[in-house]
């Protein structure tokens, strides 16, 4: 996915205006990062290439944003001491 049409789900997502959204290639997929403006919570989502090819790559990544969206407005887990954030993967089923 480029990185325009990234930006424009996540526009379309709705996220709280204090958690920026983005998107890093890794691997087999793509880890996609929530992060609260002030640094202290945060979530990782790792997308893999299998769910986008069994899915679709735009209905997985829409899908991937929506979770993380879910966690943005029910609160995003604190940053790890090692400044790791929590991680959850989207696989293929």
């Amino acid at each position: 996915m480029d990185y325009s049409t990234f930006d424009h789900q996540v526009t379309l997502a709705d996220f709280p205006p204090d958690v920026r959204v983005t998107a890093h290639p890794e691997g087999h997929g793509w880890t996609l990062r929530a992060v609260h403006a002030d640094g202290h919570t945060g979530l990782d989502l790792l997308l893999t290439d299998g769910a986008a090819d069994m899915y679709g790559e735009g209905p997985a990544f829409s899908a991937a944003l929506a979770r993380l969206r879910q966690a943005a407005v029910s609160g995003l887990p604190a940053v790890q001491p090692d400044g790791t954030l929590e991680r959850l993967v989207f696989v293929r089923d």
